[in-house]
């Protein structure tokens, strides 16, 4: 199934778990430990790059802002490359928990369903990562 998203339609954080989920994702919610809602796709199985063959939880904190601003970070689980805060990783624990990783991303164009997900896929298949 093929969800579409017009460059007038708002984009929200429902929008793009309904866009996951209409690839098949199964993507449900989890709080950190400070109370922040995410949205989280399970078992994502990475195909190229570095990580190619890992399976993984993604997750990216929901955000109400109007219009809508994707958070500078993805969270994996489990930790799929060192801890490492400077670049090329910019990798930390995350406050999702201890078996999560901060993934300091930013993504510079307008935010779509497409194009987050087109972000995340990319960083997670770099070439350049090695496993943890």
């Amino acid at each position: 199934m093929s969800v579409q998203v017009g460059v007038d339609d708002q984009m929200t954080a429902d929008g793009l778990e309904a866009y996951l989920s209409g690839f098949g994702m199964l993507v449900e919610r989890e709080n950190d430990v400070n109370g922040n809602e995410y949205s989280v796709v399970r078992d994502y199985r990475i195909l190229h790059g570095g990580l190619a063959g890992k399976t993984c939880d993604v997750a990216i904190q929901r955000v109400s802002t109007t219009p809508y601003i994707l958070p500078a970070a993805i969270h994996t689980r489990p930790v799929l490359v060192a801890m490492d805060g400077a670049e090329p990783l910019s990798t930390l624990a995350s406050p999702l928990g201890p078996d999560w990783q901060y993934w300091s991303r930013r993504l510079d164009r307008p935010p779509t369903p497409q194009v987050i997900w087109t972000h995340i896929v990319t960083v997670l298949n770099d070439d350049r990562w090695k496993p943890a």
